[in-house]
């Protein structure tokens, strides 16, 4: 009988799907029950207020271990968990203390303001995906100021355990138009980066003392712009989007990997066998989605139903040369919005 593990986010297929090629018995809470994650999951359960309770209910039913995902990873819960602790989560994603953490260590990081200096970026001091970070002149609230530093998105993902091996370098794509992503929302990834040798050493060399001050296991990303040189952006304790392209990109299974460390076993730093995208498209307008893609290699997190304009509708998906992916990505646009329209 398989090992049963209980996925608890936002958006979590692509962990499902990881998993149950893993040989897991998958059971997830979510936000967004795309039609393709019941492909990957013995059952589906909706996010809602009593989230605590739902999940600890499940867990002990399932006799599951828990593994907490996007959005979820400060839920502390009387389960046994597969992923790093809440109260560890909670130090990185509260921005403030983050960028506290990442000064007094002397590792670099966009300037945190005071109040608006020339070009300033404003961020809310929780939260993720890039939403609700802008340009400004001004902001009030529970948000913080940055110097904006011009340069390339791109994160690195780690493998925490006997060693931190960074598994993959991947470049961001932020508030990405022809996806209808706006402002810096994250809007997919492509692996591996392209850069020289060296930057690539930097960034990894930079993620590791990142992921360093924190007791961190398992999957882990560490955000980047990489300008004149890399300033480190946010630093995620949990899997993250990437993880399509990583996988596609370099024939591996990150959720075996993210088992082996927390299993302290050792794990091998693959390589980049080719270019892998995953571009995340959002509506332009409201829009009712009436067939059903699921199994189309092309699509990710298969959409039904009604969304609003600004909504992810779907995940596009494509292998090939730097060139190709985004050539294709662009293709399966166009083709995804012809087949809904």
């Amino acid at each position: 009988m398989p090992e049963k593990v209980l996925l608890i986010g936002t958006n979590v297929r692509n962990v499902a799907e990881s998993a149950k090629k893993a040989g897991y018995e998958v059971h997830a809470i979510t936000k967004f029950p795309d039609l393709d994650l019941k492909l990957y999951c013995k059952e589906v359960y909706e996010m809602r207020e009593d989230l605590r309770e739902l999940s600890e209910k499940i867990a002990q039913e399932k006799n599951a271990k828990v593994v907490l995902c996007s959005n979820a990873e400060t839920l502390e819960l009387n389960a046994e968990l597969l992923c790093n602790d809440p109260r560890v989560a909670k130090k990185i994603v509260d921005k403030l203390n983050f960028y506290k953490t990442l000064e007094k260590c002397g590792i670099p990081h966009p300037e945190v303001l005071k109040k608006p200096e020339g070009k300033t970026i404003v961020k809310p001091r929780f939260g993720g995906g890039g939403e609700g970070v802008r340009l400004c002149e001004e902001a009030s609230g529970d948000f913080i100021l940055q110097r904006f530093v011009e340069g390339i998105p791109c994160s690195v993902s780690l493998i925490c355990g006997r060693e931190k091996i960074p598994i993959a370098c991947n470049y961001v794509f932020s508030g990405w138009s022809e996806m209808n992503a706006e402002g810096f929302r994250y809007s997919g990834n492509l692996t591996p980066l392209r850069v020289d040798e060296e930057k690539r050493r930097e960034l990894e060399k930079l993620a590791i003392e990142t992921a360093e001050l924190f007791e961190l296991y398992g999957s882990v990303g560490v955000d980047f712009i990489l300008a004149d040189k890399a300033y480190v952006l946010e630093l995620n304790p949990r899997f993250q989007g990437s993880l399509d392209s990583v996988e596609m990109s370099c024939d591996v299974n990150v959720f075996s990997m993210h088992v082996k460390a927390f299993e302290g076993k050792s794990v091998e730093k693959p390589k980049a066998n080719r270019f892998a995208i995953r571009a995340i498209l959002f509506a332009d307008r409201d829009l009712e989605v009436k067939i059903d893609l699921t199994g189309n290699p092309f699509y990710a997190d298969i959409p039904f139903g009604l969304y609003r304009k600004g909504d992810p509708l779907v995940s596009i998906l494509a292998c090939g040369s730097h060139d190709e992916v985004l050539k294709k990505a662009l293709e399966r646009r166009d083709l995804f919005l012809n087949l809904v329209a």
